[in-house]
């Protein structure tokens, strides 16, 4: 698998895990999303891609610079 690929896995994971997060109200479950999504956060960033410096935040507020 090349980088790319893995890549676009890992970004299809984190829209799914946003999926499941929107679809529940039970805090636990949301605070294991919010970890499950930094992780493939990091696996992307460790890939070599930029995502934003956090994962919480939306694209539009994620831009490093000012």
């Amino acid at each position: 698998m090349t980088v790319e690929e893995m890549v676009e896995r890992l970004r299809r994971a984190r829209a799914l895990v946003a999926e499941v997060t929107a679809g529940t109200d039970l805090p636990q479950v949301q605070m294991t999303l919010w970890q499950a999504d930094m992780n493939l956060h990091w696996a992307i960033w460790n890939l070599g891609e930029f995502d934003g410096l956090r994962h919480d935040l939306p694209p539009e507020r994620n831009d490093p610079e000012p």
